[in-house]
């Protein structure tokens, strides 16, 4: 892109003391999501159609009281190893993204890789999914 940097995939690369089984299951259950799961403002309700072609459905209240969420599709379920889902928000509805998370053994336990895809064009979403995904990464870190 000329006179800038284009960023259209936030990459983020962490290494969890859980297992891949552990760190799959937290990201795929609705119980587990809601217990640790939190950025800005804590998770208030999960659905999770776990299967190829399967919706899921994540709901927040931010600190000021407003509610958002986010929905898609699982393209991808492959445990415990790699989820490939879309991604919808109501935080910004022009926009439809994907994230890929791939999880591997490693030394300390797992390593996650995570790919959200599709920000082209929006500085602003990707700096807030920039600020949410490590906060989002932090918190399943502190879980374990």
């Amino acid at each position: 892109m000329a006179g800038g940097t284009r960023k259209d995939s936030l990459n983020i690369a962490r290494e969890i003391r859980a297992t891949p089984e552990e760190l799959f299951r937290a990201l795929t259950d609705p119980e587990e999501l809601v217990r640790w799961w939190g950025g800005e403002g804590p998770l208030t309700r999960a659905h999770v159609n776990l299967r190829p072609g399967g919706e899921y459905r994540l709901e927040f209240r931010l600190p000021e009281g407003e509610d958002v969420w986010v929905k898609g599709q699982y393209q991808v379920v492959e445990p415990p190893l790699r989820l490939v889902q879309t991604w919808f928000s109501s935080r910004y509805p022009d926009l439809r993204n994907t994230v890929e998370i791939r999880f591997s053994p490693a030394a300390a336990g797992a390593s996650v890789t995570l790919v959200h895809s599709g920000l082209a064009g929006r500085p602003e979403a990707y700096a807030d999914y920039e600020k949410g995904w490590a906060e989002v990464l932090g918190r399943l870190s502190a879980r374990f």
